[in-house]
């Protein structure tokens, strides 16, 4: 098969599953509600198949969750040999942040920000759709692997190089969304990822003296900054620091905490600020799972009270708080496993709530498929071994740095590449306050 051929079979495929959205009597129901939560009811043709791309890959649909494809496949039996390879190798693709290296007469090289690995792709469309794309510029884009060799599905937006601030949030907000992003196709990072978790959790265990700590949101904070200090400096908290930090809750409830929708513009300085900076008081737990590394789990007390109440009625939430669990991503399998080992009434009590009938595994089958699946460390050990978090550290620790040298009444507007810097380091403009002004 030629590569023209090839290209035709690939693009002609993935028609193939947009239609099928666009036509099927299940899906189409949902795809417009999808398109009305985007205000996008009425788009046109380009900006339908813009919004097709996401909705096709990250979609999961009836009781057995399945994705958009797999339904494709189970209404098509007469697929080719070659249809059913691709789409197989579309199942596996994924959207990332990636730093354009080089434009070739074909496709790109691009360095994915995320899971720190260079990439070569082959786009499916002429090159003359991306007049405009240069070296230097970060895109975000998703992109799919075949037979050794990397496909451009889309390429759905272009930051330019002078924004790199708004470039590594984006990608730090892609490793928290989805941490698996950042290893799966980097073996080096996958290992890198399992040596630091084991290491942690040693040392977690030997901070803390166990895997389990509940306290308040208001001093979690203090708790994960003793730990990262042990990490960082080995510099060990006294017992007496650990204990004055663990409170409890006057009575455990599950509410809404306003203080969570952070916009995406925003995230990082809320994230910054930490739990301690809500006004809302409420139970956090911060469990180390020795496989999956740390997780930092708010209203988990409330989430065992369900269990351990004699009435569970009494638990403001429990109805909301169990969903919350149950539906929530960034809480895997692992811990659903953690509580439903510590009481023998959760399933019972479970589906009393829910009115269903679940066994343990069927539960965990329908809500955790993902972390079923695969391996999905907690996104913070992710962000503790990438790059682009200790960039954006460092360039937040400068920027800082800079509104206080700024507070001190130092002017910077005058000062030449090569005179003397302002702040007194003795160093050349240039070489000092310069890049970080």
């Amino acid at each position: 098969m030629s590569v023209i051929e090839k290209l035709a079979i690939i693009s002609d495929t993935i028609t193939k599953v947009m239609n099928f959205v666009i036509t099927d009597e299940l899906i189409k129901p949902d795809f417009d509600e999808y398109l009305k939560t985007l205000s996008a009811t009425n788009a046109d043709r380009g900006r339908l198949q813009a919004l097709l791309i996401p909705y096709i890959f990250e979609r999961r649909l009836t009781e057995n969750r399945k994705t958009i494809i797999q339904l494709f496949k189970d209404k098509n039996s007469d697929l080719s040999k070659e249809e059913n390879e691709i789409l197989e190798c579309l199942s596996k693709s994924f959207s990332s942040v990636y730093e354009i290296r080089r434009v070739l007469s074909n496709g790109f090289e691009m360095y994915n920000l995320v899971n720190e690995r260079m990439y070569k792709v082959l786009s499916l469309v002429k090159m003359n759709n991306f007049r405009g794309i240069t070296p230097g510029q970060y895109a975000l884009c998703r992109i799919f692997p075949m037979k050794d060799e990397n496909y451009l599905l889309e390429i759905s937006n272009v930051l330019s190089s002078i924004n790199k601030e708004e470039v590594y949030k984006y990608a730090i907000a892609k490793i928290i969304e989805r941490p698996e992003d950042a290893y799966e196709q980097n073996p080096k990072k996958l290992q890198q990822i399992e040596n630091l978790v084991k290491d942690f959790g040693e040392k977690f265990d030997k901070c803390f003296g166990k895997d389990e700590i509940i306290t308040t949101n208001h001093y979690a904070d203090n708790i994960i900054n003793m730990f990262n200090e042990y990490c960082d400096n080995d510099i060990m908290p006294v017992k007496e620091a650990i204990e004055a930090n663990i409170k409890q809750v006057e009575n455990n409830r599950y509410f809404t905490v306003s203080d969570f929708k952070n916009s995406y513009s925003d995230f990082m300085e809320k994230s910054l600020e930490g739990f301690s900076s809500h006004n809302s008081v409420y139970d956090i737990a911060i469990i180390y799972d020795k496989e999956l590394g740390l997780f930092v789990l708010p209203f988990y007390q409330t989430f065992c009270k369900i269990y351990e109440a004699e009435d569970y009625k009494t638990v403001q939430g429990y109805k909301d708080c169990i969903k919350n669990f149950l539906e929530n991503d960034k809480v895997p399998a692992n811990i659903i496993k953690r509580v439903a080992g510590k009481y023998k009434n959760f399933m019972d009590r479970t589906n009393e709530i829910l009115e269903t009938n679940y066994t343990l595994d069927s539960l965990l089958s329908y809500y955790k498929a993902d972390s079923l699946e695969k391996k999905i460390f907690s996104s913070a050990s992710v962000l503790y071994s990438s790059r682009i978090f200790e960039l954006m550290m460092n360039y937040v620790s400068i920027k800082e740095e800079s509104k206080e040298k700024q507070k001190e009444g130092i002017d910077y507007s005058h000062v030449g590449r090569n005179d003397k810097c302002p702040c007194g380091s003795g160093k050349k403009y240039k070489n000092c306050c310069m890049n970080k002004q």
